[in-house]
């Protein structure tokens, strides 16, 4: 029997309820006690066109998409001939045949068991709803699965609450009317998963991690315009903000949201601002004012496949040439890039700190697959406990007395040996100073002045080096033997097709290292060309056309021979074997 790691595919069209199909379906298996991955592909558009939802779970942590999907479910006939190619051998078929009730022969496979029912039509004659046909679905999975039937009612009691009892009734009264079907249709298939101890993990998507990170981390200033695939983190603010003293602020547009951000900071708040690609292009002015008048200020980029419009719903890495270097004159950023929902919520909150302690901004780098998607993470994971909160070289009012006391003169541009000054939140007494987006000497006043210009920017530039040299940044992490032949190096959401590619080079005898980068910027050269020199080939795999991510370790390494790409635009997450098959096209070249 196939168990304990299974994909299964909700197909339908936008608006039919298939996501909501794919949400409960993730929820059985999480309280079923297995790790537990969405994999969420949807268009711009609101209603009518094809969407779906993946659900994986596994009795070990998952963070990708498999290679073959082992269930799927069509709604619609439009979904066959979209999917039926990624069923695996042996797989299944469940295809909703009220408005086509044959699937053409070209479309189908000797090697798939089918499961065929007018889901449609039998949820309006018998249950007198045709919406409710996804819940039809949803049991008829669960019977052949044999997953337990007891959490799948609470769970959808749970999902219905807000509607009342008798939305509750009519959809259980649905979900067990599909398990009636498929005891009908009989079990053909060898899939069953089982059950295991329900440890109590969470599941969430990545923008909730984020934003959970952020409060724990004491943000209390959040403000965006709202835009996909970072929404979701404007709206948890919205919803659970004001429970923590938090203030949620949708702004006209993308300057405003980050002039606001900039201000609040400014005035001592804790402050973040929210985006996607086409509103970091709106926002760069402002990121240079923050760096040039040293203020704090946290941001996150939810990257999507552009450029312009692009693929607003879709997954890419191709903003890093952008976060790195927009922006005139010479300027820099710290750039953190999580994968998990640990390190999202850690790197959120531990930005705050590093915004403060270095007076600059700092951007988050996620991506949509990260972002929208679900995860699952072991209790108490994510925890506020330990974050502690670092203000860096915030006066305080003893600090301001003392300076009274000595009649000394506060600089808020102070030139220092590590770059950082001291720096106060205006209407103190006794801290007046000029802040604006000019030049300026160590009061804050403009000068052109060329050796106060050029020691400034040397001060605000030493700052990075301090930064890098602290120990306060995400080192990269590694994965596999350290005696392997081959060397991968990867940021972000291709984490999972990587180490899942791993397994399968190791079972062909190929031995693999993995390092992944998790601060982008400062770019610690040290690890990653001592890394480079233990491996004859070393494979970059990015979500970008162009080769951002190599085109950035290029800069600091000679060995570019040893350099080979491994990239994927095309909006949708890479899976295990593309890895895989284009390391060996690689090795089979030598």
């Amino acid at each position: 029997m196939r168990k304990n790691d299974i994909a299964i595919k909700i197909a339908g069209l936008a608006g039919d309820g298939s996501l909501t199909t794919g949400e409960l379906l993730s929820k059985i298996l999480k309280k079923m006690g297995l790790y537990v991955i969405t994999i969420k592909d949807f268009p711009s558009n609101i209603r009518g066109l094809p969407t779906n939802l993946t659900v994986r779970a596994k009795d070990k942590p998952i963070y990708g998409p498999k290679d073959h999907i082992d269930y799927l479910l069509a709604l619609d006939f439009q979904n066959i001939p979209l999917h039926t190619y990624e069923v695996a051998e042996g797989g299944v078929i469940i295809y909703d045949s009220s408005t086509r009730p044959e699937i053409p022969e070209n479309l189908r496979r000797e090697d798939v068991h089918y499961y065929i029912l007018p889901l449609e039509k039998l949820s309006r004659e018998n249950l007198g709803l045709e919406v409710i046909k996804n819940v039809v679905a949803l049991g008829i999975i669960s019977e052949l699965l044999n997953l337990d039937h007891g959490i799948a009612h609470k769970v959808i009691e749970h999902w219905f609450k807000a509607k009342g009892p008798k939305i509750i009734e009519s959809n259980i009264k649905a979900y067990e009317f599909g398990r009636e079907k498929a005891r009908e249709l009989g079990k053909k298939d060898e899939y069953i998963v089982e059950k295991l101890g329900d440890p109590g993990r969470i599941m969430m998507i990545g923008n909730e991690a984020v934003a959970l990170g952020a409060l724990a981390a004491g943000c209390r200033f959040e403000v965006a315009y709202p835009i996909t695939p970072a929404t979701e983190i404007l709206e948890f603010f919205a919803k659970y903000g004001r429970e923590f003293g938090a203030i949620t602020v949708q702004a006209e547009d993308e300057i405003a949201s980050i002039n606001f951000a900039l201000g609040a900071s400014f005035a001592g708040a804790r402050a973040m601002t929210t985006s996607s690609g086409p509103g970091l292009s709106l926002k760069t002015e402002t990121l240079g004012l923050g760096y040039i008048n040293e203020t704090p200020l946290v941001v996150v980029d939810s990257q999507r496949a552009g450029p312009g419009t692009g693929l607003p719903t879709k997954t890419e890495q191709g903003d890093i040439n952008h976060i790195l270097f927009a922006g005139h004159g010479d300027l820099m950023r710290i750039v953190l890039v999580p994968a998990t929902l640990e390190e999202g919520f850690y790197f959120t909150a531990l930005a705050f700190n590093l915004a403060e302690k270095y007076q600059t901004p700092v951007v988050i780098l996620t991506e949509q697959a990260f972002s929208q998607n679900k995860y699952t993470t072991e209790p108490n994971a994510l925890d506020p406990f330990k974050i502690e909160i670092d203000r860096g070289k915030l006066l305080t009012d003893e600090d301001i007395e003392n300076m009274k006391k000595e009649f000394e003169i506060y600089l808020r541009y102070k030139f220092t040996e590590d770059g950082i000054s001291p720096r106060a939140v205006p209407g103190k007494d006794w801290t007046i100073f000029t802040a604006n987006s000019n030049e300026h000497d160590e009061s804050g006043y403009t000068t052109e002045d060329p050796e106060i210009r050029k020691a400034m920017v040397e001060k605000r530039l030493r700052k990075f080096e301090t930064a890098k040299n602290s120990g306060d940044l995400p080192r990269a992490v590694y994965y596999g033997r350290e005696d392997a032949e081959i060397g991968i190096i990867g940021i972000g959401a291709t984490m999972g097709p990587i180490l899942e590619a791993m397994e399968q080079l190791e079972k062909e005898g190929i031995g693999v290292r993995y390092m992944r980068i998790r601060t982008l910027w400062p770019f610690y050269d040290d690890e990653l060309n001592d890394f480079i020199d233990r491996y004859d080939k070393i494979f970059i795999v990015e979500m970008n056309a162009s080769g951002q991510l190599m085109n950035l370790i290029k800069r600091f390494t000679t060995k570019h021979h040893k350099l080979h790409p491994i990239r994927k635009y095309t909006g949708r997450m890479f899976r295990p074997a593309e890895v895989k098959e284009a390391i060996v096209d690689v090795l089979h070249k030598v």
